[in-house]
């Protein structure tokens, strides 16, 4: 009997180097095309970040205003890098709460150093982080017009569903502007970059 391979050659399995070369060609051509569309969605990603943080938290100090009937303070800290909500910090009343006062510390001796950040007096109720790179280039408010040399901006939110109607632009590091800008009738917070 003759083994059933000596009439014919035996195939030799595997690829070869031009199916290689094609594949190879293929992959690099797919990375080109999906690589330059995956990093263009980061493009502006801090900015819309910020923009809906400040979104956020106005809708959530819009409905407490609401529902506490108290005015309410959006701050944007741009030192701290926080954007925060709260009420007017309660004045100072006989009674004690039981906790120490940073501030008299102060005043007193016992603790150094003054503190580099103004106090706008108001408590922290809810807060999300401003990110790092974005400046506040521009803010105006029905009374005040302020630049990017300030370190914090305010936001009132009032019990009648109102808001103090502002503007604000938002700039990052390669120039991108994002505007923010608010309804002071409905106290709704809208966003859009700018061209």
């Amino acid at each position: 009997m003759r083994p059933r391979s000596a009439g014919r050659k035996q195939s030799k399995a595997g690829f070869t180097l031009i199916e290689v070369i094609l594949v190879a060609v293929i992959i690099v051509l797919i990375g080109g095309i999906a690589i330059p569309n995956l990093s263009g969605s980061y493009r502006g990603a801090k900015l819309r970040s910020a923009a809906s943080n400040i979104e956020r938290i106005g809708r959530y100090g819009r409905g407490m205003s609401i529902l506490r009937e108290e005015p309410l303070t959006m701050v944007i800290d741009t030192e701290r890098q926080l954007i925060y909500l709260g009420a007017a910090k309660q004045t100072a009343t006989e009674t004690s709460d039981g906790e120490l006062d940073q501030e008299v510390l102060k005043r007193l001796g016992y603790i150094d150093g003054e503190s580099s950040v103004e106090d706008p007096g108001i408590e922290k109720e809810i807060s999300r982080p401003f990110p790092d790179g974005i400046i506040v280039d521009r803010f105006e408010t029905e009374t005040a017009r302020l630049g990017a040399d300030e370190i914090i901006y305010l936001i009132h939110f009032y019990p009648n569903g109102q808001c103090e109607g502002f503007e604000l632009t938002l700039v990052d590091r390669a120039d991108r502007k994002m505007q923010l800008e608010s309804d002071p009738v409905s106290g709704k917070i809208f966003s859009y970059f700018e061209q």
